[in-house]
């Protein structure tokens, strides 16, 4: 679906219904405890724009400057970017860019608008918001979750629109 808001003069991608969001589940690692991009994890897949064509995404790349968007992680006991009870990033999630751009703490850094999660208690959201002028850079097509897996924890997400401006 593509959304034009003529105040701001921009267009807005939002992602396929059924890759877009998820509820809080309790998911659970894979033999080893390994970690792994969402999309490899049982069931799960990367985040689609099928409504949009590649070829229409790529006009709105060329004719845009720039563009944004925001994912929610949702948790329940787990910490998404700042673990506060370890007072670092150990357990970041890191989200993919359509070109293979990686947002993380240990590299480009998405702006994180809420970090309710840090204190890995009860259920909360982290929400970050990745702005950019290399516009191959969005949409986001994945992420890397690290804080689950143990009794009581759980997350979902909900990934939010791309603009381009």
């Amino acid at each position: 679906m593509v959304a034009e808001s003529l105040k701001k003069k921009e267009t807005c991608v939002y992602p396929d219904l059924q890759s877009s969001k998820m509820p809080n589940i309790p998911w659970r690692k894979e033999v080893g405890g390994k970690e792994e991009w969402y999309s490899n994890m049982r069931g799960a897949s990367k985040v689609t724009y099928e409504t949009v064509g590649v070829v229409q995404m790529t006009f709105l790349r060329l004719l845009s400057q720039k563009a944004h968007q925001n994912f929610t992680f949702t948790c329940v006991n787990s910490a998404a970017w700042y673990n506060q009870r370890t007072f670092n990033y150990d357990q970041a999630i890191k989200l993919l860019g359509d070109n293979e751009q990686e947002f993380s703490a240990k590299g480009v850094r998405p702006n994180v608008i809420l970090d309710g999660c840090k204190n890995r208690k009860g259920s909360s959201k982290t929400v970050f918001e990745i702005r950019s002028d290399k516009l191959g850079q969005l949409p986001i097509i994945d992420f890397f979750p690290v804080d689950y897996g143990q009794p009581h924890q759980a997350f979902g997400f909900e990934v939010g629109p791309v603009c381009f401006k």
